[in-house]
């Protein structure tokens, strides 16, 4: 009798066994055939006005950045680039995977993704959004400068979206090596010339990248600001001084 017993559960591992091979068998093929970037992924970020299709497109390169990094979106980046500009086309209440596709386009960290990100960083709203500024930070020390340049750009969306985004891009340094002594100073000398510029976003935007870039030799100007600038919204609040009096805390907290 123990005799059989034995032979009968050993009979039913070998049938749960069977079932399960049969089960996983498909399951691990479909997983290796997901685990690229097809042609045919390419045509639907290039061509579909399907956006479902796109974003799932979008989420199977998430899946695949979290298991080869860098490496397997680069075959992506000529299609992602072209959906994007695509969707940049379209009314912007049509747009709705745009910013999902920018934050994809963030993580490949590639230098021809640059003028793609300095483009949203400029004349897009919200351009000083954390993908923004991840992407550009991740294409490494080279876009320093590019961005830097922004900053005494004609345009003043572009001037305080710049300093946002710089902004942004210290928080990302974990190291503190990533802007040099130069980089610092510089932007720091374009910030201040900025407080005084008659858009209000760009003292604003200016005031509070500062609290990166700023040190002692900033804090008169802060403090003019913090007492004497005009800006006023529509509750009556003054929005450039408030922000004035949080860095000139931020910076005193720092010595």
């Amino acid at each position: 009798m123990k005799n059989r017993n034995n032979f009968l559960f050993t009979e039913l591992i070998v049938i749960l066994l069977t079932v399960c091979c049969v089960f996983l068998l498909p399951i691990t093929g479909h997983t290796a055939e997901e685990d690229k970037f097809t042609e045919a992924d390419a045509t639907i970020l290039k061509s579909s006005d399907d956006p479902d299709a796109v974003i799932d497109v979008i989420y199977k390169l998430s899946d695949i950045y979290e298991v080869q990094g860098k490496d397997g979106l680069k075959p992506a980046i000529p299609a992602l680039l072209e959906s994007a500009y695509r969707e940049l086309s379209l009314p912007e209440d049509e747009r709705w995977n745009i910013y999902d596709i920018i934050k994809i386009i963030s993580l490949t960290g590639d230098e021809s993704v640059k003028p793609f990100l300095l483009h949203i960083m400029s004349s897009m709203g919200g351009g000083g959004n954390p993908f923004t500024a991840q992407g550009l930070y991740s294409i490494g020390h080279s876009v320093v400068k590019d961005v830097a340049d922004s900053l005494i750009s004609t345009s003043s969306d572009t001037k305080g979206r710049a300093a946002l985004t710089l902004h942004k891009m210290f928080e990302f340094d974990e190291t503190g090596k990533y802007f040099t002594y130069e980089d610092r100073d510089m932007i720091k000398k374009r910030l201040v010339e900025n407080l005084v510029d008659e858009d209000p976003g760009v003292r604003i935007y200016s005031v509070v990248a500062l609290r990166s870039f700023g040190d002692e030799s900033v804090i008169n100007p802060l403090e003019h600001l913090e007492k004497y600038d005009a800006q006023k919204d529509s509750g009556g609040i003054f929005g450039v001084r408030m922000e004035a009096t949080e860095t000139l805390k931020h910076l005193r907290a720092r010595k």
